[in-house]
């Protein structure tokens, strides 16, 4: 029996991400960022009430006379100048669309219409851009959704994922604050989609030592029996592997279903269990360190649920081979690939990645020193209610403590990126109490 109630997952992951200013990024190879109005994230959190003066949204004031006033967007801490996050507003157009779309204009002829995006063409990255675990990460830079470089901020990488994958925004700004508080620099805003980087510098006075890891750094968030990458202590977690990526495709010609392409072509969920336990069965089987914690059981079948919500083509409402292949291998958007009809929630994740969780009776655990799986101990009430309240709890545990000692506009964002998660565990059933950050540093 599992030592949570309930399998339903409310899936933060991934990817995801980010942060950077304009100003500290390669800008002739930056997008325009999107211009939206701003809309304050939810006060009324239980146990966590986050004070309205504390929000700010995209409509705030960007420049300041008081570097400590209540109206503060910057400040200087230690060296570093902070930039107060803003909560985006959901794009008001957020239906079916083509990505990266297609060039329209009425003053030329017809026949052009057809011709690639201009303002989001796949460039390849360049020597020195960062890229890591999360395809979905790679394929918004790799096509300038979000900054090229790979290092990007809060806002951009949340209205990157609204309006490349048309994700709801607090699905989106959910994934953004898990890494943003596990793996960027809080402060300054600023996060590597992938690993170490001179632009991201580590948190103030090196609270968390002395750099900040990105999100390829294993450990916090990113863990083991990945899709696509191999477990940190025995490969490349960080780069595409074709031999993980394999397996996946053997259970999909397997139980795939039928469709244009082919025979067994088609996700379904069975295909996702199914990659799910070859997963953690080589991995458990190669890597003496393997862990499966909470934290990453709940982001691993959320992420597995993303290749049929977030990469479907919104045409059709399927993942198909040429689909995963142009995602995983090539890090680029479909051809004729459309974003989904309606926003993508959390909600609509949770309907594949509890399925899956329902399907699989692993325990949240670990290997012991002979390399035999162990089940963790269950987390304290209420925490031990769900597996995503499990993984919450779980997730905060491995969250820097010394973010609780922040001040100023520092704390103003860790308040942001904490109430945002809190925001989305409560809305599991008994998942009532407040988490803070309480895991060790330097890690």
């Amino acid at each position: 029996m599992k030592f949570f109630g309930s399998a339903k997952i409310f899936t933060v992951l991934l990817l995801l991400l980010p942060a950077a200013r304009p100003a500290v990024l390669h800008a002739p190879r930056r997008n325009p960022p999107v211009n939206v109005p701003g809309r304050p994230f939810p006060t009324n959190v239980p146990g966590r009430p986050i004070p309205t003066s504390s929000i700010p949204t995209s409509s705030s004031p960007t420049t300041t006379s008081s570097p400590t006033g209540p109206s503060a967007t910057t400040e200087v801490q230690r060296g570093q100048t902070g930039t107060l996050m803003v909560l985006p507003t959901q794009l008001a157009a957020a239906g079916l669309k083509q990505i990266p779309g297609k060039f329209v204009a009425h003053v030329i002829p017809l026949a052009l219409n057809d011709a690639p995006d201009p303002a989001h063409p796949f460039i390849a990255p360049r020597p020195g851009d960062q890229r890591g675990p999360c395809p979905a990460m790679n394929t918004l830079a790799n096509h300038g959704y979000i900054s090229r470089n790979g290092i990007t901020t809060f806002e951009e990488v949340t209205n990157g994922m609204m309006e490349a994958f048309n994700m709801e925004l607090h699905f989106a700004a959910g994934l953004a604050a898990l890494n943003f508080v596990t793996r960027g620099n809080t402060f300054v805003n600023k996060i590597s989609i992938g690993g170490v980087s001179p632009l991201v510098p580590p948190l103030p006075g090196n609270i968390d030592g002395p750099v900040t890891g990105g999100i390829a750094k294993h450990g916090r968030f990113e863990g083991d029996a990945s899709i696509s990458r191999a477990d940190a202590a025995i490969g490349d977690n960080r780069n595409f592997q074709e031999k993980v990526y394999d397996l996946d495709l053997v259970q999909l010609s397997k139980f795939g279903d039928n469709g244009p392409d082919g025979n067994n072509t088609v996700l379904n969920v069975k295909t996702l269990v199914e990659m799910e336990k070859a997963l953690f069965n080589a991995d458990q089987t190669a890597d003496r360190q393997f862990s499966f914690p909470a934290r990453r059981m709940f982001a691993a079948y959320g992420q597995a649920a993303f290749l049929m919500t977030v990469f479907a083509n919104g045409t059709t409402n399927q993942t198909t081979l040429p689909i995963l292949n142009s995602f995983f291998r090539n890090e680029t958007f479909p051809p004729n690939w459309f974003r989904a009809a309606s926003p993508i929630t959390g909600a609509t994740n949770a309907k594949i990645s509890s399925q899956i969780a329902a399907a699989i009776p692993t325990l949240p655990g670990r290997n012991n020193a002979k390399g035999v799986y162990i089940a963790d101990p269950a987390p304290p009430a209420p925490f031990n209610s769900s597996l995503p309240c499990a993984g919450y709890f779980d997730q905060a545990a491995n969250t820097p403590s010394v973010l609780q000692n922040t001040t100023g506009i520092f704390k103003q964002n860790v308040d942001l990126m904490t109430g945002i998660l809190f925001g989305g565990a409560s809305a599991n059933p008994g998942c009532t109490q407040f988490a803070p950050p309480s895991g060790p540093t330097g890690v």
